[in-house]
């Protein structure tokens, strides 16, 4: 009885290593810039200016926000790790968030994203420690756009 306690202690700890390994261990070194020679070009004419509605211009700023968001999730945040979104991805470890959006607004998802426990979830989750404040609002302005 004694040694099925322990090795059930053991599974829980292994299980919880690679969780965090798989979710927190996906930071990459940053690509070398190489400078290219400046070549002189000629200017084309300016275009002619294009009147904006209130509508394209916020539709343009979001999809912007999410552009943003979606490779911060798939990039240095890892999150596509253990999530996948929809038929996106092949991590089956965390949920499919296609229908986050639905559920939790950005500022919760946020929240969740800095303190996944203290914002209620019973999940293995860690917080997304390689993303900054601002990446964190950018990944869940995505994720709240998945509804």
């Amino acid at each position: 009885m004694k040694n099925f306690k322990l090795i059930g202690v053991a599974a829980v700890l292994g299980l919880s290593l690679v969780t965090l390994t798989a979710c927190n261990g996906g930071s990459q070194a940053p690509a070398e810039k190489k400078e290219t020679p400046a070549v002189k070009t000629e200017q084309a004419p300016a275009p002619a200016p294009k009147v904006e509605t209130k509508t394209e211009a916020k539709t343009e700023t979001k999809t912007a926000d999410a552009g943003k968001g979606k490779e911060l999730f798939n990039g240095k945040g890892a999150c596509n790790s253990c999530h996948k979104i929809g038929s996106e991805g092949t991590a089956a470890i965390g949920p499919d968030l296609e229908k986050v959006g639905a559920k939790y607004d950005a500022d919760k998802i946020a929240k969740i994203l800095a303190n996944p426990t203290g914002e209620g979830l019973q999940a293995t989750m860690p917080p997304a420690a390689a993303l900054s404040d601002d990446e964190k609002k950018e990944v869940a302005k995505f994720l709240a756009s998945q509804k």
